[in-house]
């Protein structure tokens, strides 16, 4: 019994050297047919591998992997996870929806309180990086030393986001605290009300920002403006939008004709074109220091010309 099965081994054990040697030796007198053999080798089995039912779901996980904007943000550009908004994309690639007018005010506000944004956005004066007044690193913060910014800051973080960006005299790192502490002090701040309307020029040429009152507020005048590089600070609060006024900027045009704007009590909205005819409609009809609407410039000395 132990000399069959000794025999057996002996016998395998030739043949698997045998077998090695003849490969080897082909391979080497032979490289371009053994390379073609094992390419065509490898290509069967990627084809009955196709066959198997694993092999679809593997390749639609690797997509999904593959297409993801960022870790935590969805196909839209929209963070899933509250908890961080990813710096390092900005919105020139989203595929766009007209926005809804009824979602554009300062009371509808479904942010989570854990929620950080730091999202950039294109403008027609350049990248500006996104403030929300619901940020968890101010939204509690009390504005005036009474109010949450994340109900009362959107003038303040619609300030701050013009300034942090494109101010000329402060630098980076201004954030909605400072233009809120800056408002407090010098009688911007409007108790119980957010803002007064002149906080916008008043801390935008504090600021070294060009800041003027849009006199004539025609969707064809302010088309024109923005192709030009300009930005916008309009004050919503007619009709459908709310009882309050809402500070929104009109950041540029779309290919649609439509135009973009920075929302700081709503991220969605920035990642919707809205119909400018519309806004302008919406602006709020009780107004002073300028407003409803004011062009933004990041260089002083040239003014909008009639």
């Amino acid at each position: 019994m132990k000399d069959s099965f000794l025999y057996r081994l002996i016998i395998a054990g030739a043949t698997v050297s045998a077998a090695t040697l003849s490969i080897s030796l082909f391979v080497y007198f032979q490289p371009n047919t053994a390379m073609a053999a094992v390419e065509k080798g490898s290509q069967l089995v990627t084809e009955l591998a196709s066959l198997l039912p694993w092999t679809e779901k593997k390749a639609d996980a690797d997509l999904d992997l593959g297409d993801s904007v960022s870790p935590g943000q969805d196909s839209a550009g929209v963070n899933s996870n509250p908890a961080e908004f990813d710096a390092s994309q900005t919105d020139s690639d989203t595929v766009r929806e007209l926005g809804d007018i009824s979602e554009l005010n300062m009371e509808y506000s479904p942010i989570p309180t854990d929620a950080i944004y730091s999202s950039m956005l294109d403008t027609s004066m350049g990248p500006m990086l996104y403030y929300c007044q619901g940020d968890r690193r101010w939204a509690d913060y009390l504005y005036g030393g009474a109010d949450p910014m994340k109900k009362y800051g959107c003038g303040p973080t619609a300030v701050a986001m013009l300034v942090n960006s494109f101010s000329p005299d402060a630098g980076y790192g201004v954030t909605p605290v400072d233009i809120a502490d800056w408002a407090a002090l010098n009688g911007g701040y409007a108790p119980q009300g957010g803002s007064y309307h002149s906080l916008i020029p008043n801390a935008l040429s504090a600021y070294g920002i060009y800041v003027e009152g849009i006199q004539d507020r025609s969707p064809e005048n302010v088309t024109r403006l923005l192709s030009e590089g300009w930005v916008f600070v309009a004050l919503m609060g007619k009709g459908s939008l709310t009882e309050n006024g809402h500070f929104v900027i009109f950041t540029g045009l779309t290919d649609t004709g439509n135009i973009t704007i920075a929302d700081p009590n709503r991220y969605e909205n920035c990642l919707k074109e809205w119909d400018l005819s519309q806004l302008l409609s919406e602006l709020k009809e009780n107004y002073d220091s300028g407003g409803p609407l004011w062009g933004v410039r990041a260089m002083s000395g040239s003014g909008i010309s009639p």
